[in-house]
């Protein structure tokens, strides 16, 4: 039978919950009633148990603070709240604090009985997931984690995996967090390992944190933590020690932290955005410090193929010119990060563009020096872009007529089955040359497309939004609101109104 325990400061609710509904029928056993939530804690300590009712308001020591406790002990173990208080804050604190549910005093037994039979039927999946999945259970939550991260699933299909895996949704500071070995470092996969058994004790009892290795010497990870004083700075000052006691130069970039578990994926682009800093001599580098206003990046993140390089470093070097001093590295870094992605079809910088990066500026104080880097550099890549691009269409027309296409936005229909048959070609055969020669999946590519004809078509022109969504080819504007948001970090409108500011 599963095993409960009870505590509520008052013995009448106690005493009330035992004869409240039928235990044994839902197969559960009370194995420990008790007023004082010390001494239930004693017990958890001591006795495994996979459900604890707790009241929030108790003496001794709050409800929050003995899950907080209880969590260290036993991370899967189902959480019930009570309260006399129809208090959000209440509730949202004990969401994130792991709580399943959330019931009002006095109780109404239909209510609790609704409740635990939902917490049986999730300590069922997860037994029967552990049964069936056995050695490869670390695959399928890497699995889960990876599709966290990338934004891959469903609502519903994301929230069932989480509730077999028993992941807390309702945390309130995650942090995406990309441990990389440089490249051409002796061993990278094996100190990579060591590296990932590193963090697991060091994260004992400060961080809740969820992993998994998008490759051998990527370690991807989500990081969160009920305590204000576990940051990610924090972590990063003690990362210096770990360096030395493994041998490793590892780097380490951070997505910004995010509030809600939906926006997750967007931490991970974040720190995405600045992996191709391991190729220079810095060690770490956290998002949130970038700060540059939509009207900047929108400056910087042109795509080359529609400006000349001439163009484009002249109105770089106004934007210098326009900023704070305080901002002129993250502009940089902004932009050597727009150009690598302009410059790699695969995870890996093209080889110019890394020996670019490796005589990267570190000091903003001497701006001619600064300007002088970012004209090499801006030089460099699209050298690389014009040289990958005459290869490319040398050997695969087929990929330009299908850019070609894709620029007709309109078509809401179009599809790399219908492409394919267009060019006579097998979808997968078109899809797998597509990806190689443009680093883009066709979906991926087409999507990104819409958007930037899109954002251009709010900035230029007065059409209504729906009518905008329509021309680029989006068929549901929730869809587009959501994509637009996620790319350009900003709701449509928002965005709108700070382009017609800018022109202002």
């Amino acid at each position: 039978m599963y095993q409960a325990v009870i505590v509520d400061d008052e013995p009448f609710v106690v005493e009330g919950m035992k004869t409240a509904i039928d235990w044994s029928g839902f197969n559960f056993e009370l194995c420990y009633c008790t007023t004082n939530p010390c001494q239930a804690l004693e017990f958890l300590e001591k006795h495994p148990a996979d459900l604890l009712i707790t009241d929030i308001s108790m003496p001794q020591m709050n409800g929050i603070e003995l899950i907080r406790r209880v969590r260290e002990i036993n991370p899967l173990i189902s959480i019930l709240v009570l309260s006399a208080y129809d208090n959000f804050e209440y509730v949202r604190s004990a969401m994130r604090h792991g709580a399943e549910n959330y019931l009002l005093k006095p109780l109404d037994p239909d209510e609790l009985a609704e409740s635990i039979s939902g917490i049986v039927s999730h300590i069922q999946e997860r037994a029967e997931l552990s049964d069936t999945y056995g050695p490869t259970m670390l695959t399928f939550r890497s699995l889960f984690i990876e599709s966290w991260v990338k934004g891959s699933l469903s609502e519903d299909e994301f929230i069932t995996r989480a509730q077999l895996l028993g992941v807390n949704l309702y945390l309130n500071n995650y942090t995406v967090v990309i441990f990389t070995a440089p490249s051409g470092i002796s061993m990278g996969k094996e100190k990579m390992s060591r590296l990932f058994d590193y963090l697991l004790s060091l994260f004992v009892g400060t961080y809740i944190s969820h992993f998994y290795f998008e490759t051998p010497t990527r370690l991807v990870c989500i990081i969160s933590s009920s305590n204000d004083k576990y940051t990610v700075e924090n972590l990063l000052s003690q990362m210096d020690n770990g360096r030395v006691v493994l041998d490793f130069p590892f780097f380490i970039s951070t997505g910004n932290t995010v509030n809600d578990y939906e926006e997750v994926s967007a931490s991970y682009r974040n720190a995405s955005k600045y992996l191709f800093l391991q190729h220079t001599p810095m060690k770490e580098i956290i998002y949130q410090d970038m700060g540059l206003s939509v009207a900047a990046a929108g400056i910087i993140e042109q795509d080359y193929a529609d400006i000349s390089e001439g163009s484009y470093a002249e109105q770089l070097d106004k934007l210098f010119t326009t900023i704070p001093d305080s901002k002129h590295m993250a502009c940089m870094l902004s932009i050597l990060s727009w150009g690598v992605s302009q410059t790699t079809t695969e995870m890996q910088p093209d080889p110019e563009v890394t020996d670019m990066l490796s005589s990267i500026i570190c000091d903003a104080s001497d701006l001619n020096r600064l300007l002088e880097y970012v004209h090499s550099f801006v030089h460099c890549c699209y050298e690389v872009r014009a040289r990958k691009q005459k290869i490319q269409t040398a050997a695969y027309p087929c990929v330009d007529a299908v850019i070609n296409a894709v620029h007709e936005f309109s078509d809401k229909d179009i599809s790399l089955k219908t492409l394919a048959a267009r060019l006579n070609m097998h979808p997968s055969y078109l899809g797998s040359i597509f990806h190689q020669q443009t680093g883009y999946y066709f979906n991926d590519y087409l999507n990104e497309e819409r958007l930037k004809y899109a954002a251009g078509l709010m900035e230029n022109t007065d059409m209504k939004l729906k009518d905008i969504v329509d021309k680029a080819g989006f068929s549901s504007q929730t869809y587009f609101n959501r994509q637009f948001k996620r790319r350009y970090g900003t709701a449509p409108n928002a965005y709108r109104r700070e382009m017609k500011l800018k022109k202002v």
